[in-house]
């Protein structure tokens, strides 16, 4: 028999696996958006999430895997709300709609919980030197992302200032910067300001 052919308690244990790794995501996400994450300690997600040490460490190896964890989740449903949105806009869209369309699906992802973005934006930075390499990796994924998806649209009738990977690297450096400097002004604009703001800022990229 299998782990999947397993039961317990009336459910498969991989079920159970994937919900107890679920709360731990979310409860992270949430108390170290809240708190800092240098200011919460491995006892505090377990007691954020409700479950013990012992099960901690069936997931997990340290505080930073879970963090590392909780923010691939957050870039990883962004990058599926982004690939959904343009897919759905079609090939024969102008450049301006396109990246309006990837910009506005990409900050409501993150937004869509309010600890979501200042994990992703601001807790992250700075941690270790293996959490800098990964965010690293993860801007790559992203320029990926927009040179599949996104610049074959926007840059239809043009060609991209720097090439297709410095391009992809200075936008995602001003929706980095432009969200970190959102998520410390009280009271926040709406999104839709944000989309505002950098939509011709992508459009600058592309010479005619």
């Amino acid at each position: 028999m299998t782990i999947v052919e397993r039961q317990y308690g009336g459910r498969a244990v991989t079920e159970r696996k994937a919900e107890r790794r679920d709360r731990f995501l979310r409860a992270a996400t949430r108390i170290f958006a809240e708190r800092g994450y240098a200011n919460c300690s491995l006892a505090d997600v377990c007691a954020a999430a409700g479950l013990s040490k012992r099960q901690f460490y069936e997931e997990f190896s340290t505080r930073e895997d879970v963090l590392i964890a909780a923010y691939d989740r957050i870039q990883d449903e962004a990058a599926a709300a982004v690939t959904r949105a343009m897919a759905e806009v079609g090939a024969d869209v102008d450049p301006r709609t396109a990246i309006t369309v990837m910009f506005g699906a990409y900050l409501e992802s993150i937004a869509a919980e309010p600890h979501r973005a200042k994990l992703a934006f601001l807790e992250v930075v700075g941690v270790s030197e293996r959490m800098e390499r990964h965010r690293r990796e993860r801007r790559h994924m992203w320029a990926q992302v927009i040179e599949r998806v996104v610049m074959p649209l926007a840059a239809s009738t043009g060609r991209l200032r720097g090439g297709p990977g410095m391009a992809t690297s200075a936008l995602i450096g001003a929706v980095n910067g432009v969200a970190h400097e959102w998520l410390l002004t009280d009271p926040r604009p709406p999104v839709t300001e944000l989309t505002d703001l950098l939509v011709p800022v992508a459009l600058a990229l592309i010479e005619s």
